[in-house]
């Protein structure tokens, strides 16, 4: 896929226009001051027509502020942008428009999307229909993550090689969306695999939970403890001589706080189960609120694949998620009322036991001699009910880790079938390197970069790396590096007939160092690489004039602002 045209209408009058071309596309000032005048903001309009929510625009997510009058105009509904690319040789039109809408309480932005003839009311649905076309057509990554690796818009992870989202994507979440970009065959496992190793971390947690910064020895330790101490005080007991009817009592007592210390173990075992579902509630509203509709479109747009008669629609598919959540969270809740029940029902038994356990204690103590023997029974009673509270824990801790075992053999039989599945993707990536390591050394003269990909000996574990990225130093290099990466995917889907974007988008190249930036540009026209970049002309200056003009697809300036406001 390549980006062909851009056309900005107002009130159906072209307002700004935009032909592309293979190679270096060029968004440049024309005077000193190129700051402020729109040459990030034809960037982020592409990124809107290709599936964001189009605020960018108008609020500029590096300073924070808002342009009201670009706001006002963009979402009057009277500004139309249209998109045309293609796609294997086919083309497609991208028409997107944001019209503010004042409701009873509120005020909303509704988009309204259309791809050639047909429309989309939502932005879920516009992307649902637009993954397939730009590749994304598995649930698993998400459209915006695989989006986000051709389109560098955000400052803070420009100038990074590998990492390029935001600070909050695990190392696990990486290596599974280059699986999928490399096009590993064993990607449906490897997801499958990295969910396991998510449930694995959950347990784990709830196992630092229930101990509390001790270890589970600890309890065990503690366990036998109390058992001496019980064994102990039971040898004391023994030495005292009963009546037949004082013996009658004591038994009847012992019975009773036997009983007592059976219902506490139980209670704080109930109790414990009750708090852990609470928490795993709260986890299903916070997913239920931050629904991931990305996902969600995927699963959708791909049974649409395969039954084009379907007949429920994207927000039925929402709908039915929310659904399954709210049963998920409806059964806890169940289980929860269930649960307190049966500790209200034991509490009463525990109370009732308490008062006749009372009453015989203070029978039996009457009898002074046997005064000692109920201070003994009252110890063992506490210990008995300090033991089944720590009881409790251990028997959660095994039950977890026991699950937690079971987990880790799915994990490695996963591991080891992408073992043998490793070679294909290997060589995949072989591709790719032949394009990285001649960018790279053409900037860095004297080493090169290269992805690698391999399986730890220990648990073989796949994991990605970039060799020589330490080397990749200095004012401009990590962006310069940044960017040869991206051509060089390009050229990767190029040359394997991936169905990917080819091209990249590019901004905040200020960072990059000047003359490799121009090494990159006479690059990307020598190998017609699609990269479309905002710059200022200041860092243009080791490239010729006459290369800047011939490949300058849109100048602005104070006077010519992208969307012709003062």
């Amino acid at each position: 896929m390549q980006i062909i045209n851009l056309k900005v209408f107002f009130d159906e009058i072209i307002i700004r226009e935009i032909q592309f071309k293979d190679g270096i596309n060029i968004i440049t000032n024309s005077e000193d001051d190129g700051n402020q005048i729109g040459k990030s903001t034809a960037l982020r309009v592409l990124n809107f027509c290709l599936g964001s929510d189009g605020k960018s625009i108008w609020h500029d997510p590096e300073s924070r502020t808002k342009n009201e009058a670009i706001e006002d105009m963009v979402t009057s509904g009277r500004v139309l942008f249209s998109l045309d690319v293609c796609v294997n040789k086919k083309n497609y039109r991208i028409n997107r428009r944001i019209h503010k809408v004042q409701q009873k309480k509120r005020t909303i932005q509704k988009i309204y999307s259309s791809i050639n003839d047909d429309k989309f009311d939502t932005n879920g649905k516009f992307k649902a229909a637009l993954a397939p076309i730009l590749g994304f057509s598995i649930a698993n990554p998400t459209y915006s993550s695989i989006k986000n690796r051709f389109v560098r818009l955000d400052k803070k992870t420009a100038s990074n090689i590998y990492r390029y989202l935001n600070s909050n994507t695990s190392d696990q979440q990486y290596i599974l969306y280059y699986s999928y970009l490399f096009g590993f065959s064993g990607h449906n496992d490897l997801s499958s695999e990295i969910q396991f190793g998510e449930e694995r971390n959950q347990r784990n947690d709830r196992i630092s939970m229930l101990l509390n910064g001790r270890t589970e020895q600890d309890y065990k330790d503690k366990l036998k403890s109390i058992d001496d101490e019980i064994e102990i005080l039971k040898n004391k007991e023994e030495l005292f001589d009963f009546k037949d009817s004082q013996n009658k009592g004591v038994e009847k007592l012992k019975k009773i706080r036997e009983e007592i210390a059976q219902l506490t173990s139980e209670i704080s075992k109930l109790n414990i189960r009750i708090s852990y579902s609470q928490r795993t509630i709260s986890g299903y509203e916070e997913k239920k609120s931050n629904i991931n509709t990305d996902l969600i479109e995927k699963v959708y747009e791909e049974a649409k694949l395969l039954l084009p008669d379907l007949k429920k629609t994207l927000e039925d598919t929402i709908e039915f998620h929310k659904q399954v959540v709210s049963k998920k969270v409806n059964y806890l809740n169940d289980k929860i009322s269930d649960y307190k029940l049966t500790v209200v029902n034991m509490e009463n038994r525990l109370n009732s036991l308490l008062d006749e356990e009372k009453n015989l204690f203070s029978a039996l103590v009457g009898e002074s001699h046997l005064s000692g023997f109920v201070v003994i029974e009252k110890e063992i009673q506490d210990k008995r009910e300090e033991r089944g509270r720590i009881s409790v824990v251990v028997d959660e801790v095994q039950h977890e880790s026991s699950e937690i075992s079971k987990l880790d053999i799915n994990i490695q039989k996963l591991r080891e079938k992408n073992k043998l599945q490793i070679l294909q993707l290997s060589q995949n990536i072989e591709v790719f390197n032949k394009h990285l390591k001649s960018f790279s050394r053409a900037i860095f003269k004297d080493f090169s970069l290269s992805f690698n990909v391999g399986t730890k000996s220990d648990t073989n574990e796949i994991e990605f790396s970039i060799v020589n990225q330490e080397r990749v130093s200095g004012d401009g290099a990590p962006r310069a590096a940044a960017l040869a990466f991206d051509m060089a995917f390009v050229e990767f889907v190029k040359e394997t007939g991936a169905s990917f974007p080819e091209f990249t988008i590019q901004d905040y190249l200020e960072a990059s160092d000047q003359d490799k930036l121009a090494t990159l540009a006479c690059l990307a026209n020598e190998n017609k690489v699609q990269v479309i970049m905002s710059v200022l002309k200041d860092k243009l200056a080791s490239l010729s004039q006459e290369f800047i003009d011939e490949n300058s697809v849109l100048t602005l300036k104070k006077s010519d602002k992208f969307f012709r406001l003062g």
